[in-house]
């Protein structure tokens, strides 16, 4: 629990509490991109069943709270929230509270290495191994379910392979194989809670142990979940010359507008931070706060910048970033980049024979003959996600804080109804 609020278990919550959170939520208003000012739009009226889910998660008490933003077809940004900040508290969720967004830091890496292609500085097919010369000998498991038994790679290492999960690197969090656990003993988990276990100092350090562990899959053949996009954050900050977290404020927040996006909590900035819960998978017990993941841990100094899972954002910010990407690279006035390569973002660049929905930099492009086909998004392990719908011209994003990933399941409700206040219609 953080210091700043008191201390309660989710039973203490007063109904009459939870009723005023949620009342202080039940209309948004919307401003136009770039910081240009826009008449009220209350998010009640465009995006009325929207707000009804919303307001039935927090009712029912399956969150303390949410917040939804949304790029509508016709340019304005609208923001809806239930709730508040905590069970046990009377701050209310606004669109300028503060989420850990997790792998949902992944789309905006990937971003990054698309305005390092565009400079000219990377290309796709740039071997890894050119700016990490520690990748310079890999090894490829022999049996990776079974031992770290290896051989050499045959295969080269792409920087289009970080950014689609088929470089041949794995998660310490994907089970309890010998290349999970070996990730775990060296201390590379750049995606579990702050503090608790020791870790790789930075990124250097976090690859020179990497290229010690064999890959789990020859590079270009496997999609499997992993630290590329950690990799990818030290290529980028090799190539740029600049630290990886300065690369992102001078290059995207800043154009973009994300104030309030970034790898730490700024002095001031705890009392916005929404709490994350772990939920147990019966629902028998009341979630518990995850302590490793507390303001305080999210306040101190870090050195390991993970670009798959370590900002911390506000629906206000990764909607504009959503929406840069939506408008073809524009934030307001202000060019990001080219058109064309923020098309080159949403586009699918994940080999068709690979066993995953389709990927982007960094995230997901929907296939033809899914429903919501060329949708580009990415979600976060606490239940957030981001969406583009490029051929329906809107963007979405929703924040929650609830552990494991959709333990509430409030996305598949809230989909269709803002297809529905949005006056969209797919084919089943």
């Amino acid at each position: 629990m953080d210091g700043n609020r008191l201390t309660a278990s989710r039973r203490s919550l007063l109904l009459g509490a939870g009723a005023l959170g949620l009342s202080g939520g039940l209309g948004g208003c919307a401003t136009f991109g770039g910081g240009e000012s826009a008449p009220t739009i209350r998010g009640l009226d465009r995006l009325p069943r929207a707000q009804t889910v919303l307001n039935r998660f927090v009712i029912e008490r399956k969150l303390p709270g949410v917040s939804v933003g949304v790029r509508t077809p016709d340019g304005d940004d609208v923001f809806i929230q239930a709730g508040v900040l905590e069970f046990n508290s009377y701050d209310r969720v606004t669109p300028d509270s503060l989420f850990r967004i997790f792998s949902m830091t992944k789309p905006i890496t990937g971003t990054a290495a698309a305005l390092l292609i565009e400079d000219g500085k990377l290309t796709l097919d740039t071997p890894v191994a050119d700016i990490i010369p520690e990748f310079a000998n890999l090894k490829v498991a022999t049996n990776p379910a079974e031992s770290l038994a290896a051989r050499p790679a045959r295969n080269p290492m792409l920087v289009r392979h970080l950014l689609t999960h088929t470089a041949g690197l794995s998660y310490s969090i994907m089970g309890d194989g010998p290349i999970p656990r070996a990730y775990r003993e060296a201390g590379i988990t750049p995606a579990e809670p702050r503090g608790d276990a020791p870790q790789v100092r930075d990124l250097d350090e976090m690859v020179a142990k990497l290229a010690d562990i064999p890959l789990i899959a020859e590079p270009g053949t496997t999609y499997s979940y992993s630290v590329s996009l950690d990799v990818l954050g030290l290529v980028i900050q090799r190539v740029s010359g600049v630290p990886f977290p300065d690369f992102l404020q001078r290059r995207i927040f800043n154009p973009v507008g994300m104030r309030d996006t970034g790898f730490r909590l700024r002095d001031g900035d705890a009392a916005r931070l929404m709490q994350v819960y772990a939920y147990g998978r019966d629902r028998a017990a009341p979630p518990t706060v995850v302590a490793g993941l507390s303001a305080e841990a999210y306040s101190q100094p870090i050195t390991l910048y993970s670009g798959g899972g370590g900002l911390l954002s506000t629906t206000r910010d990764y909607l504009d970033f959503l929406s840069m990407l939506l408008n073809d690279g524009r934030a307001g006035r202000v060019r990001v980049m080219k058109p064309e390569t923020a098309r080159l973002i949403r586009s699918d660049i994940l080999p068709a024979d690979l066993t995953a929905e389709g990927g982007g930099y960094g995230g997901w492009v929907a296939r033809p003959g899914h429903p919501r086909q060329g949708e580009f998004g990415w979600s976060g392990a606490a239940g957030t996600q981001g969406w583009i719908d490029p051929e329906k011209g809107f963007a979405a994003t929703l924040m929650i804080q609830a552990m494991p990933y959709r333990v509430v399941d409030i996305l598949s409700e809230l989909r269709p109804a803002l297809d529905a206040d949005l006056g969209i219609t797919r084919a089943a």
